[in-house]
């Protein structure tokens, strides 16, 4: 119960935006630098790559929704939800086997503890899977976070200056 409990404390804290919580009063001439972004015509949205990270890491897939890459996050979320029921369920195994090798009759132990490792085995599998899946998400989530408003241009340019052929590569930042 003081698990959920803690869960729920931490997806309430991370609802709040740490940027939205700055006032006005400490971001200095920020009106003065929107007005140069526009006028150069590069518009970046500010998200924090940090509170990208952590909420990856509180519910699967919240990282890529907060940088609006939802598809990815659709992916994150089901990945990450399956490694994560196939561990449980590996583990209620694991448990209920452990009791079995516990009970049986000494001739069928040998077996039954082989099976006993056989489901540990999986179950320590799925759970290096989640762990993984999750540190994934995170790293992406925190450079997508870092790369929102990059605008970059890697179309070759059609029209020709001279008659030779030519192909450019343009970068916008």
């Amino acid at each position: 119960m003081r698990f959920l409990f803690l869960l729920l404390i931490l997806f309430m804290g991370f609802l709040l935006d740490p940027v939205a919580a700055q006032t006005q009063a400490n971001k200095p001439d920020s009106l003065q630098i929107a007005a140069t972004r526009v006028e150069r015509g590069v518009l970046k949205p500010h998200r924090s790559p940090m509170g990208a990270l952590l909420r990856s890491v509180v519910v699967p897939g919240w990282g890529q929704m907060y940088n609006h890459r939802y598809i990815k996050a659709v992916i994150v979320a089901g990945v990450e939800t399956f490694f994560l029921v196939k561990a449980v369920d590996w583990w209620s195994k694991t448990e209920s086997q452990y009791r079995t090798v516990q009970s049986s009759a000494p001739e069928l132990q040998y077996f039954e503890f082989n099976r006993y490792l056989n489901y540990r085995q999986n179950r320590n599998d799925y759970l290096w899977a989640t762990g993984i899946t999750i540190f994934i998400s995170m790293f992406d989530a925190y450079v997508d976070a870092h790369l929102a408003g990059f605008d970059v241009d890697v179309t070759p340019g059609f029209e020709p200056k001279s008659d030779t052929a030519q192909l450019r590569l343009s970068l916008k930042f």
